[in-house]
């Protein structure tokens, strides 16, 4: 049995600031630290306010697009975009509750990875609150598919993920990894792994008015067998890693670490945050107690 923990928050505020990888707009984040049960949530500071319209939840049900990338809306339309990394770096440190800041509508994407994220959420430091945490424990074997690609939910006395990525038409390739979410060394090969994309891909998501913000120096873009940035890779499954970075962060929508095995083959936002809302709606009807949705 796993030992119960609490929730935690951070113990001071935490700031940041770049540019929007598909919105190409300057943004500045400030995380504050927030009191127990009440979850992730982002304050776009930028729009007029009543009664708090302008905070969006965290959770599965303000998914509003997950197109190369994960953005929520609340019932007012009040967005924010790319979220993916900062969720990933808050479930990597155990961040349970935080209060996020946005002065636009997507967040920086800074390295293109969420170490800088977690670097200085780790700087600042977490503190423990007076409320136990209440992981979403996988009883029996849960799936969600779409066509050759699925994720895969299994019971297991820990936090495992299992990833399998297939690009073979570049350098990219197949690559399948199995991870312990409690194991510290996983949890920085994770959180360097900087997103990617192919070559002949760019020109049709500037034209989807998309990676106005991308450059070499916040992604990895891969040109067949080429690597066209002039850092290495980070990691010799970089790419995989990334995959699982970005399925960590849209699952963290759940408001709580999952225990159990996840197996994910091809994973992307769109899958991922289907599975996060999957589970949201099993985890209610089986009665267990909800995070916050305001």
């Amino acid at each position: 049995m796993r030992k119960p923990a609490f929730q935690r928050t951070l113990s001071t505020t935490v700031e940041f600031a770049g540019v929007g990888l598909h919105s190409g707009e300057e943004c500045r984040v400030v995380l504050y630290p927030a009191k127990a049960d009440e979850g992730i949530s982002f304050r776009r500071t930028d729009l007029a306010s009543r009664c708090g319209d302008n905070v969006i939840a965290a959770i599965p049900e303000h998914v509003a697009c997950a197109n190369h990338g994960t953005t929520l809306t609340n019932a007012s339309g009040a967005s924010v975009a790319t979220v993916e990394h900062l969720m990933a770096a808050l479930a990597l440190t155990g961040v349970d509750d935080v209060l996020v800041d946005v002065t636009g509508p997507e967040l920086p994407i800074l390295d293109g990875s969420a170490a800088p994220f977690v670097g200085a959420i780790a700087e600042a430091g977490v503190q423990k609150l007076d409320a136990r945490q209440r992981p979403l424990v996988i009883g029996e074997v849960e799936h969600v598919a779409d066509g050759d690609r699925s994720i895969t939910m299994e019971p297991f006395a820990g936090r495992l993920l299992e990833i399998e990525i297939d690009f073979c038409d570049c350098m990219i390739g197949r690559q399948s990894l199995t991870l312990d979410l409690d194991d510290p060394k996983v949890v920085a090969r994770l959180a360097r792994a900087r997103t990617f994309c192919r070559l002949y891909e760019v020109e049709a998501l500037k034209n989807a008015g998309l990676i106005r913000g991308g450059a070499l120096s916040n992604g990895i873009v891969v040109d067949g067998d080429r690597l066209l940035n002039n850092e290495p890779l980070r990691d010799a499954y970089e790419f995989a890693l990334h995959k699982a970075l970005d399925l960590i962060g849209d699952l963290y929508l759940l408001g709580r670490p999952v225990i159990g095995r996840i197996k994910a083959v091809k994973p992307g936002h769109d899958l991922n945050t289907r599975a996060a809302l999957y589970l949201k709606e099993m985890q209610e009807a089986a009665g267990q107690p909800a995070r916050a949705t305001a």
